[in-house]
């Protein structure tokens, strides 16, 4: 019985926009799109023009039916102005036509600008997932380069690393992570890659490039931090333990308090409150080792 093939997601896809399309399927966090930032502005402009331009026609429409007696109570009661177009008189439903006009350019207006502000909530692609996907377009897998059309240069190339659209966002950017762990992933693997460390893997069968997952990188980062997290707090007490002199205690606390602070901000994603906080607890600690450690060798002095 002939063994069963292994399942390739994007084997059936053509190369171009189908492949391209299961790439981001597959890599969410390159689903990079341009905000079209210049366009939807000059769209909303036009919405935006259109209604004043129909407020100020209702605004004189009302002026003008408030005149006529039986069109006056158009601005007092809704059930006379929904009513007007049963006259069958056109001049008579012309403020209701406009009031149903304007109502609907409104929602397009306002759907616009509520869609407008989401998109530019959304944050820009890092450089990170850019370069994954310049390296993609020009692998064999998609032809390379098959995109051919004015919106090949969306995400650059490999050859302009600089060239991409600068409205461009990430429908799922990748997960923010303390500084050491964005530097191992991002510039040690880079470093790594440049160094031939792509010639001892092959590409990834459904992705097609040569990679490593974050996780794993991840998993290394969070050991060092355990590991700096647990030694800090012992080493600090041992030094003191072994440092009678008090001048030299109050150096070895503040050189203690900026090593924790540092490492909050470098192995962590603390804010600047949290850091203070933690800063201010690991000192008290200190302070409150030596305090005792002096009362205890006066005691015993006095003994």
């Amino acid at each position: 019985m002939a063994a069963p093939s292994s399942f390739i997601p994007l084997a059936e896809l053509l190369p171009g926009y189908p492949k391209l399309a299961g790439q981001m399927g597959l890599l969410p966090e390159i689903a990079i799109f341009r905000r079209f930032s210049a366009l939807n502005a000059q769209n909303l402009l036009y919405l935006q023009a259109e209604l004043v331009w129909l407020e100020k026609k209702l605004r004189k429409v009302e002026s003008e039916d408030n005149k006529d007696y039986s069109k006056s109570r158009y601005a007092l009661d809704w059930f006379w102005l929904s009513q007007s177009d049963q006259l069958g008189n056109n001049d008579a439903s012309e403020q209701l036509s406009l009031v149903r006009e304007i109502s609907l350019k409104l929602k397009q207006y306002n759907d616009a600008v509520i869609q407008q502000s989401l998109i530019h909530s959304m944050p820009e692609p890092s450089k990170w997932d850019l370069n994954d996907i310049q390296h993609y377009l020009a692998t064999d897998e998609m032809g390379p380069l098959n995109l051919i059309g004015d919106d090949a240069c969306t995400w650059g190339s490999i050859a302009d690393r600089k060239s991409h659209s600068p409205d461009l966002v990430a429908l799922r950017p990748r997960h923010k992570e303390d500084w050491f762990s964005n530097f191992l992933t991002k510039k040690v693997t880079m470093w790594l890659f440049r160094c031939g460390l792509a010639r001892f893997k092959k590409p990834s069968r459904v992705l097609g490039v040569v990679g490593y997952k974050d996780s794993t990188v991840f998993r290394i980062t969070y050991c060092i931090a355990t590991l700096v997290a647990s030694l800090l707090p012992v080493a600090s007490i041992a030094v003191l333990y072994y440092v009678q002199a008090m001048k030299a205690r109050l150096a070895i606390i503040a050189a203690f308090c900026l090593i924790i602070s540092c490492s909050l901000s470098v192995f962590t994603t603390a804010t600047r409150s949290e850091v203070f906080t933690a800063t201010a607890a690991f000192s008290a600690v200190m302070v409150v080792f030596v305090g005792s450690s002096n009362s205890v060798s006066h005691n015993s002095a006095a003994f």
